[in-house]
């Protein structure tokens, strides 16, 4: 036996090795009288073999495998998310209760969040678990709140959606939006109120690169003030107070490895609503689609910009608009796809992004002429349902829930005045709502409503079994959040 204690290994490397704490914290174990071997206290550096020796700590003995613990936590300011770290005063494996960290063995965070920033974080003993979650491979969601002094404006809020580059390489949302009035409230119930007024917008990250949002946020001019992680893949944050640990239900974890898994072999997204948003034009219909897509986990598509592109090659080309036939020749030209959000919004035409310049006062004169030949919108058809398939998508138009969709699983309609919407229109163009400028957006409107709800072809109208939402009066969050509300009801008696 005197053989195999010279072999053996030193106490802490074993206890190390077993998954009991890392060397320097079983070496305290050791230290504080809190390691047996053959039942008599050990030292520091001690030579052992586990083979033939009983190995104990706090009269468990190591190789037993203690039961797997799943937890989480809402990480309050200023607490570390390491094991150990001597520059920390608190880190969280100290808010664990001792009998959890005794009955549990080493208990160590899923992933980090910086000391300043706040919200979900996950613990577990079981590493297997642990490193399907965290792995860069998996690309599990994680949102945040996020409270910055001021609103973005448009180059801040377009350098963001394009991605910033960092020294890892680019960095991108998978989306982001403004927070709705109620998740602000609720959060700051939960989370305490800022010293300071904040504006709050939701960010979604698949990329897990350290402090990330801060430094993509700081790189455009506009520093995070706070931070808070609402959501890991399907777990949310909840109600649960800061400072508090709860277990994770079986479900809970059940889930959170579904999704991992789905999104590792990139499974196609089936058996969510189709959704149909209709409306008249500057009836916000693609701002309310895409922040209602968003909030719900769904794809988002505006139609409107299939005919906007055209509309718009049209002009470059010098085609004309009375001519269906040289109109349809353009359409393979087309080229539709996602932004970093996921929303189909974005148009290429020869590889180059065209989408910031389809709301010209040129093109809003035109397109309504561009759509309403019959040709036209067939052979745009096939493009716009061929998007629906796999269902979980929002498709707004015109037509939608008539032509384009009329089995669509829910149909919705935005009612709002041509007033309220000739008063958006001016305000995007930067023109003074009740200046003479402005009159003429009133006048273009209420044309464009004649032409697109009297042609022969697709005519606007509202289809008979759509939930009608109604926006005047409404911010741009509430209008969202009625959209939110009429799709969770729809999936709610689906079942």
């Amino acid at each position: 036996m005197g053989g195999a204690m010279a072999e053996g290994a030193r106490i802490q490397k074993v206890l190390a090795e077993a998954g009991v704490a890392s060397r320097r914290a079983s070496e305290v174990l050791v230290a504080a009288g809190r390691v047996l071997v053959d039942g008599v206290p050990a030292t520091v550096g001690q030579r052992v073999d586990p083979a033939v020796q009983r190995i104990t700590v706090d009269g468990r003995s190591v190789g037993e495998r203690a039961p797997s613990v799943y937890l989480a936590l809402n990480k309050p300011q200023g607490v570390t998310s390491t094991v150990a770290d001597r520059h920390a005063e608190t880190t969280v494996v100290d808010l664990l209760p001792a009998e959890t960290r005794r009955t549990y063995g080493r208990i160590y965070p899923v992933g980090r969040l910086d000391r300043d920033s706040e919200g979900l974080l996950l613990l577990t003993n079981d590493g297997a678990w642990a490193q399907r979650l965290i792995h860069p491979s998996h690309e599990v969601e994680r949102e945040y709140a996020i409270g910055v002094r001021h609103l973005l404006d448009g180059s801040q809020g377009n350098a963001l959606a394009e991605g910033i580059e960092l020294e890892e390489g680019t960095a991108r949302l998978t989306g982001m939006r403004l927070a709705t009035e109620i998740e602000t409230r609720r959060l700051e119930i939960l989370m305490g109120r800022s010293e300071e007024p904040l504006v709050w917008y939701r960010a979604v990250l698949r990329q897990g690169w350290r402090r990330q949002l801060r430094r993509m946020f700081t790189a455009v001019g506009m520093p995070v003030q706070r931070l808070i992680r609402v959501r890991i893949g399907t777990l949310r944050l909840g109600d649960l107070p800061p400072g508090r640990i709860r277990d994770l239900s079986a479900a809970e974890r059940g889930r959170l490895v579904a999704q991992e898994e789905a999104t590792t072999v990139s499974a196609p997204i089936g058996g969510d609503l189709v959704v149909s948003l209709d409306g008249p034009g500057s009836s916000g219909k693609s701002s309310v689609g895409a922040g209602a897509a968003l909030a719900l986990g769904y794809r988002f598509c505006d139609t409107g910009v299939l005919y906007r592109a055209l509309t718009w090659l049209a002009l470059e080309r010098g085609t004309d608009a009375d001519d269906p036939d040289a109109l349809v020749a353009l359409t393979p030209e087309l080229d539709l796809a996602p932004d970093t959000a996921g929303r189909l919004r974005r148009i290429r035409v020869g590889g180059e992004d065209v989408a910031e310049r389809l709301h010209s006062a040129a093109v809003d004169g035109e397109v309504s002429r561009v759509a309403r030949h019959a040709a036209v919108r067939e052979a745009l058809l096939p493009v716009q349902r061929s998007l629906a398939d796999g269902g979980r998508i929002i498709m707004a138009g015109r037509d939608i829930g008539t032509v384009v969709l009329p089995e669509a699983d829910l149909k919705l309609f935005i009612d709002v005045s041509l007033d309220e919407r000739a008063r958006r229109r001016a305000l995007e163009r930067g023109l003074d709502p009740q200046g003479v400028a402005a009159a003429s957006v009133t006048a273009e409107l209420a044309r464009r409503d004649e032409v697109d709800s009297t042609r022969p072809t697709a005519p606007l109208r509202r289809p008979h079994d759509a939930v009608i939402i109604r926006s005047d009066g409404n911010t741009l969050q509430q209008t969202i959040e009625a959209v939110i509300e009429a799709v969770r009801a729809a999936e709610e008696q689906r079942g």
